[in-house]
């Protein structure tokens, strides 16, 4: 049995997950919670609430450290969530914090970040040393996994690949704007509306699964939306590969869990921008962890820390 357990905490900007994950990625227990209300205090009390339970409703469990994942910009040496624009929370010192209520060293870095790592320590990239990773949800993230480990650029930022620009090739005006704006759930519900689709299904403005589902039924409407979403994925992964020369390129997130639908002209449009003729294109495929990824990310940035520094 693995010594190590890891109590982890996934940060999203509607919701976050609490669990209890093993050294090897055994997942002991896990419960989703929605905000209640999100401010920097209200964050952390809700957290410490849902790690307090978690550890209430485990007592035999030896923890031996805590992970998380967070979205937005992270100093993980400092153990400081830096910036979410989208939930408002700026300059907030959650590691420290945690660390004196609970007296557990508490490790912390960006989703993407740490979904890359977990994949290379669980998923579908364990024997793969170069490969890229992109968040597809609510907003669109990436890092890069380069030489066997974690490329964090010059400055910490490198794999913000939701911020690449594309064109949209939808009415011929030539707008182009950050993928982000057009690929993420937010921008595939924006793509579908554009393109003739209702703004209101069932009373509600559509959402990424709403669409999936409309497009499994064959709605043309819905069908043309994926279309466009893996033109604009294709598009920015080409130009990735272009420069990194990866061997895997690696999609999670809500957006990654309709990848069927999207997969034909994703790679089809990857193969066109980059024009290599015989050579082989990365493998591009659906993250192994399913919606796990990012629990299991805080786990393994924890288990890494732990392993490397005792």
């Amino acid at each position: 049995m693995d010594r190590k357990v890891i109590l982890s905490v996934d940060v999203g900007g509607s919701k976050y997950v609490v669990g209890l994950v093993r050294e090897n990625g055994q997942i002991i227990c896990k419960r989703r919670y929605n905000w209640r209300h999100i401010s920097a205090d209200s964050v952390v009390e809700q957290i410490t609430e849902a790690m307090q339970q978690a550890i209430r409703e485990n007592p035999g469990v030896q923890i031996s450290a805590v992970g998380m994942t967070i979205p937005g910009l992270v100093d993980p040496a400092a153990g400081v969530w830096v910036s979410a624009r989208f939930m408002g929370i700026y300059g907030l010192h959650i590691g420290r914090i945690l660390t004196e209520r609970f007296g557990y060293r508490v490790f912390l870095d960006n989703d993407c970040n740490a979904s890359a790592i977990a994949e290379r320590m669980y998923g579908v990239c364990k024997r793969t040393d170069h490969f890229i990773y992109l968040t597809v949800s609510n907003s669109i993230g990436g890092a890069l996994f380069l030489n066997g480990e974690l490329y964090r650029g010059a400055f910490g930022n490198a794999g913000e690949i939701g911020e690449c620009y594309v064109d949209e090739g939808l009415d011929g005006s030539g707008r182009r704007d950050a993928l982000e704006n057009f690929a993420s759930g937010r921008g595939l519900a924006a793509t579908y509306v554009k393109l003739g689709g209702s703004p209101k299904i069932d009373g509600e403005a559509p959402e990424g699964l709403t669409i999936s589902r409309l497009a499994q039924k064959g709605d043309p409407v819905a069908l043309k939306a994926f279309e466009m979403e893996g033109r604009y994925l294709g598009q920015v992964i080409a130009m990735c590969c272009s420069v990194l020369d990866p061997e895997k390129v690696i999609l999670g997130g809500g957006v990654a869990l309709a990848f069927d639908q999207y997969k034909e002209p994703l790679i089809r449009t990857v193969k066109q921008e980059l024009n290599i003729g015989g050579k082989t294109i990365p493998l591009i495929r659906p993250t192994g962890l399913g919606d796990d990824g990012g629990l299991l990310g805080a786990a393994a940035i924890a288990v890494l820390e732990l392993n490397h520094f005792g």
